[in-house]
């Protein structure tokens, strides 16, 4: 049989079958199963030894999944493509979406050399060696749990050459809708970055357009947090693009007036997209161990723009800022965004963190805040959202944690009287979260970590008792992010989780296991409200340990991953009997 397209079966007549395989032998032809959780070899690299085996992979419903193909060829091949038929199961059917499958290309880093990182979409592709493809399924609800089989073809020139059985295995659980997923994700994006990539003018019609697949990319992700620069360069010189502000600051007779018209459309579409939890504003002081605040303002009386550098405490902060605050209260209040509008404060000195929230407790008493920071938790209760930076040990314990809570159970972190000691401080909180940044090593979410990291940070925080995971850069871009991605000080990958594409978001494999860890926490949390016996508990600390051990996911087996589902899974299903 030849598959031409996605339905589209045509019988062949044995002697055209004979004279094609003389021309196309399949022994040279390869289609092999690789671990979603390992980085494929780069295309020009000798591949390794693999079992042929078929594709697999486990899922709940609700859920996307991902099945990796290596695709070998004894000699080059200047395009080929891949044809998936849908799974069945009985009467079931999970469609393979056509046109989803992606190549993964390569990087090159400084730390490692050329790495496999982004997910193209294609619809062709060249094999030198090897070529490793890319394939999201989305597994609807409601359908049968059981074993769901199907077929991936390797064509070239027209001509089914190779091909492997797909098996995806669904459980008899349903996943809540991405919006409504229990874990907080806080990742920042840079709106001038994706100005810049795309060629259009800041806050024009044009930029509003391409920032929307960026916007929708994260609500799938499951994004919590709208990320808004209320002034300029609210980060400093960190990132390659300074942040712009969306709010409009205005001089006039010495008094400060302010415009919130970009503020409410970046509001609002981000809204449009599913991201309404919270509004993060940055920020009142300029990150990191710093006094500085710097704002960019229309001088009405003269049409000059002008910046000003204050620093905290000082009369002209204070007289800039207590005008803002209470222009800004007053129009968050009239949309009906005040309840959910926090200011942002990233990596803080203890004495500056002490500073500004005196400031605002003075000035802005209205006002929730958040607080990413590495400082501890003394100078943090009054943070509403507070963020921590961890290092991890051997058993992806947080090295900071106290000897009490480093010696409690699973069980233990997530009985609600008995919570994490963070969240015993500060009841009031909105969540408690961790981060990493360009520290620590291990684990970590740049282009050469281990792939197994991104997959694990969900379920370190599920045994940290954290809400979730915040990390600082979704897309600052160097010049050239395809041919040299690094830039500055920071390791590579530390700036962006995702590569800028013609028409929106270009995936990386990095971001697509956070996603799917994330879906792992859900079904860990669905399971922790499902335990029945003492055996089951014992199962599901082994699960969460067994997840968390080995932070450096170079010495750690991703088979741990595979248990820790299969141990979650018949406690999870208990919410699907009858």
């Amino acid at each position: 049989m030849l598959f031409l397209g996605q339905n589209t079966v045509v019988p062949m007549c044995k002697p055209v079958i004979i004279e094609l395989v003389e021309e196309y032998p399949l022994s040279i032809y390869k289609i092999l199963a690789w671990q979603p959780l390992l980085r494929p070899p780069a295309p020009d690299q000798q591949p390794p030894e693999v079992p042929n085996v078929p594709l697999k992979a486990l899922s709940c419903r609700n859920a996307v999944t991902s099945f990796v193909a290596l695709v070998i060829a004894d000699v080059p091949v200047e395009s080929a493509r891949l044809v998936f038929s849908d799974l069945v199961c009985g009467s079931d059917v999970i469609p393979v979406p056509a046109g989803g499958m992606r190549l993964v290309g390569v990087v090159n880093t400084s730390e490692a050399g050329n790495v496999c990182d982004p997910l193209y979409e294609v619809d062709d592709f060249a094999i030198d060696k090897s070529a490793a493809l890319y394939m999201n399924v989305f597994v609807p609800k409601r359908i049968a749990a059981g074993t769901y089989k199907g077929r991936v073809a390797l064509i070239v020139d027209g001509v089914e050459v190779a091909a492997n059985d797909m098996a995806l295995e669904v459980i008899n659980v349903d996943l809540p809708g991405v919006h409504e997923w229990n874990f907080f994700l806080n990742v920042w994006m840079n709106p001038r970055a994706i100005a810049r990539r795309h060629r259009v003018y800041l806050w024009s019609e044009e930029h509003f357009a391409v920032l929307r697949p960026y916007i929708e990319d994260l609500a799938k992700h499951g994004q919590k947090t709208m990320v808004a620069p209320i002034c300029y360069k609210p980060f400093g010189d960190r990132t390659h693009d300074l942040y712009p502000s969306l709010v409009e600051w205005r001089m006039r007779a010495r008094k400060f007036e302010f415009d919130f018209s970009i503020f409410d459309r970046y509001v609002e579409l981000h809204d449009e997209c599913g991201i309404n939890k919270a509004i993060h504003c940055y920020s009142i002081v300029q990150h990191g161990k710093t006094d500085q605040s710097e704002i960019q303002y229309l001088d009405m009386d003269s049409g000059e723009r002008c910046e000003k550098v204050m620093h905290v405490g000082d009369e002209e902060y204070t007289r800039a800022w207590k005008a803002f605050l209470e222009a800004f209260e007053k129009h968050l209040i009239e949309r009906g965004w005040m309840h959910k509008t926090f200011l942002g404060f990233g990596n803080l000195s203890a004495e500056m963190a002490e500073k500004v929230v005196s400031f605002v407790t003075q000035n802005a008493p209205e006002f929730k805040m958040a607080l990413a920071t590495d400082i501890g938790i003394e100078t943090c209760d009054k943070a509403e959202d507070l963020s921590l930076r961890m290092d991890f040990d051997n058993r992806g314990v947080a090295e900071p944690a106290s000897a009490e809570r480093s010696a409690m159970g699973i069980a233990e972190l997530l009985d609600p009287d008995n919570i994490c000691l963070i969240t015993r401080r500060c009841p009031e909180k909105t969540s408690t979260t961790f981060y990493v940044c360009a520290v620590p090593e291990h684990p970590n979410t740049f282009v050469n970590s281990p792939l197994v990291e991104s997959r694990m940070l969900p379920f370190l925080a599920l045994q940290g008792g954290y809400d979730g995971f915040v990390r600082w850069a979704y897309n600052d871009w160097s010049d050239e992010p395809y041919i040299n991605p690094g830039w500055g000080e920071w390791p590579t990958g530390d700036t962006f989780l995702v590569y800028p594409g013609e028409a929106g978001p270009v995936s990386s494999l990095r971001w697509e296991q956070l996603r799917e860890g994330i879906q792992d926490y859900e079904l860990a949390m669905i399971a922790s409200m499902n335990l029945e016996d003492p055996d089951e508990m014992v199962d599901y600390e082994q699960a969460i340990m067994l997840a968390c051990r080995d932070a450096d996911g170079s010495m750690k087996s991703t088979g741990d991953i595979e248990i820790a589902r299969r141990l979650l899974i018949p406690i999870a299903e208990h919410m699907g009997e009858d």
